[in-house]
């Protein structure tokens, strides 16, 4: 009686995380359509439609291309991010800001996106892509004041705002090459608008506890 208890425990826990990869995947994949309308919007200046699409999309912070990745580009990128995290504390240098797993390339495969450095001035991005086993940096690009949405099968979309003023672009990879396409911006100081900018940022990784002590969250690569 107790092993079969035990068993239909198990069954549920396994269903229930099934199904929570499961909605998130779904959630993402059908914010894309969405955000192409967003980003046509938004670059005609047609701030009100773009919000419609914006009010549309479901929670995720998570590309759909997590779930494509293999146990061997898991470890290889599991190794750069540990190489990176070894200064979690944001008082001394440069330190882990996060990390990111998004699509660049469209081969539905994650390429990982470290954030680090010691500031929003010097901050920047280094990415890595999964090529003949290894993990393989491609490029850097400064990230100050930069977030980073779920854009899955057409790269990611660079979202970037500082003192009134904000910009959306998206990040794409072809071959070892970073292409940014930019979709326009809002100076909020003239205008008086709101911000219309995606708020669904791609899960950092990084955990802060009741004293706010940072903590790494590996678990998506292992």
């Amino acid at each position: 009686m107790k092993k079969t208890i035990m068993y239909l425990s198990l069954a549920i826990c396994m269903l229930a995380v099934a199904f929570s990869v499961s909605t998130v995947t779904v959630n993402a994949a059908s914010n894309t359509k969405l955000m192409t309308n967003y980003l046509k919007a938004y670059k005609n200046k047609k701030y009100k439609k773009a919000k419609s699409y914006l009010n549309k999309m479901k929670k995720s912070d998570k590309d759909t291309s997590l779930k494509k990745m293999s146990k061997k580009q898991k470890k290889a990128y599991l190794k750069v991010v540990k190489k990176y995290s070894k200064n979690l504390n944001i008082m001394y240098g440069d330190y882990l800001w996060g990390y990111y797993l998004a699509d660049l390339n469209k081969d539905k495969k994650a390429e990982l996106l470290i954030q680090y450095g010691s500031c929003e001035a010097d901050v920047r991005t280094y990415v890595y892509t999964f090529k003949k086993g290894k993990a393989k940096k491609v490029a850097m690009t400064y990230s100050g004041h930069t977030g980073y949405v779920a854009y899955p099968g057409k790269g990611v979309v660079q979202v970037w705002g500082h003192m009134g003023c904000c910009g959306v672009s998206v990040l794409t990879m072809k071959g070892n090459k970073l292409s940014s396409k930019n979709y326009g911006g809002q100076d909020i100081n003239k205008s008086g608008d709101d911000y219309i900018l995606p708020s669904n940022y791609l899960y950092s990784h990084i955990k802060y506890d009741a004293h706010y002590n940072r903590s790494l969250d590996l678990s998506d690569l292992k």
